[in-house]
Parts: structure tokens; sequence; C-alpha cells
């Protein structure tokens, strides 16, 4: 019930739904004739404005990234197994004729690229789904499966699948399931770079050995301009997935998935 629960309130957390909120309340105000409807109207727009600006969903978000910079396949250590996390993928419902890809789609590029680079003779992938959600039974793991054929892979007797977990703190408690099963000792984690330091953590918290091996990098160096004060959908995704991230870390620590920083 958690995973569920907790991905239906993520939204909340993010800078449009704290200025969703805001303008709910302003609406109440403007129902009981209260002075706070104007406030809090000015407010919620502040927030999109504030969190859409370039400049700041870059600061948020590379933050979290530059905990664990990205390798190139070649400085990457050794390892047991690759663990290639989910989140990548939208499942081949109508009109859609096959899984489609977003962004984290690196995930699974930068997993295969270590293993042709030779850093572990094992894939393992991992993601389940929930399916009042996604709309389906197949789970993200399996998506990748099939991405990985598609790409080439000859997945049979390389490729373990874990189809149950629903989030991040089961990915990593059925990954470690699945190691001691198999005696793999350690693992190269592959995830965004945003999401590696929650990732890490939890990983390191259950006692698994595991290398970062971050990929999905979207704050990028350069020099300042005024165009990275202007607002854009893109930069507010960016402060949303930060914020995602952030508050997840709080409450896993929380909850004990995580140890203090």
């Amino acid at each position: 019930m958690f995973p569920l629960i907790s991905k239906l309130l993520t939204p909340l957390v993010a800078p449009l739904g704290i200025a969703f909120m805001l303008w709910l309340a302003a609406l109440c105000a403007h129902v009981c004739r209260s002075r706070w409807r104007q406030p809090l109207l000015l407010a919620g727009i502040a927030v999109v404005l504030f969190f859409s600006s370039g400049s700041v969903g870059g600061w948020l978000i590379g933050r979290l990234e530059r905990e664990y910079p990205p390798l190139t396949a070649a400085a990457s250590p050794q390892a047991d197994v690759i663990i290639v996390l989910g989140g990548a993928t939208a499942p081949a419902l109508p009109p859609r004729a096959h899984t489609e890809v977003g962004e984290g789609y690196d995930r699974l590029l930068h997993g295969l690229r270590l293993y042709r680079a030779g850093k572990a003779p094992y894939l393992l992938f991992c993601g389940g789904t929930i399916e009042a959600l996604t709309g389906t039974t197949e789970s993200e793991a399996r998506q990748y499966l099939e991405l990985a054929r598609e790409a080439g892979l000859a997945t049979e007797d390389i490729v373990v699948l874990e189809e149950r977990s629903r989030n991040t703190y089961e990915n990593a408690l059925y990954a470690q399931q699945v190691m001691v099963a198999r005696g793999w000792e350690n693992a190269l984690l592959v995830t965004s770079a945003s999401h590696m330091p929650r990732a890490m953590a939890v990983f390191n918290a259950l006692g698994v050995e595991v290398f970062a091996a971050s990929t999905d990098v979207r704050a990028v160096d350069g020099s300042f301009s005024f165009f990275d004060l202007l607002p854009t959908a893109y930069s507010l995704g960016w402060s949303s997935t930060a914020a995602k991230e952030y508050v997840g870390w709080w409450v896993y620590w929380l909850r004990g998935w995580v140890q203090e920083r």
C-alpha cells in the first residue's frame, strides 16, 4: 500500500503541486471572502515562476547529480553483476505499438554499455509495476528485456529479471535476494544521476556492496546567461525531479531505510 500511496502523493510535493494547493486555498479564500485570496494566488504564481527558472532547476538537480559523478564504461570498476533500475519506460498500451522510453532510457543504454565493456557477466533488471497506475501487469524489468533484445543483446543466461519491486527500497531489497541466491558479492548500480544518492543509500543500508554507475545527467557545466532566468517547462521538470528526491530521502530516513547523512 505504501508504494501506491507515495506515488499518488508525490506530485503534491513538486512545485506545480504546491502551487495547485496554494491556488486551491485561494479559491477557498475567495468563497469565504477572505483577504488572503490574492496573496495565495500570487504565491502560487511565484512558486511556478521561481522553480521553472533554468538556474534554479539546474542548481537543485545539479546538487544531487554531483554526489556520484558519472564515469565512462572503461573507467568503471569490475563487478559480479550490473543492476539497472527501472523507471524509464512506458508500456505498450493502445495506441502504442511497442514499449516506449523517456529521458531515463540512458539507464538501460548505460547498463548495456557496461556489459559490452566487459565490466560484469550479468545484467539484473529491476522493476515491477503497480497496475492501478500503469494499466498493465507487465513489469518494467520485462520491458527492459524487450528493449535489450531489440538492441541486439543475446539475453539468454545473461539477463536476470527482478519483477516485484515498486520503489527504490524494494529495488534494493529484492536485488539483494537475487544476489545472495546467485552468489554475487557486488554490483555496478545503474540509475539516473539525480536518483543515485538515494539509491546508493538504500543499497548501502541493506549491506549490499554496489559501485555507482550514474547516467542520465541533466545539469551540465556552462557559463551563466540571461536565458537561465527565463521560466521553461523543462526547468520546472528538473525542479520537480529534485523535489521528489529530497522529500523521498527524508521519507526513507523516517522509515529507517537509509542512514542519516
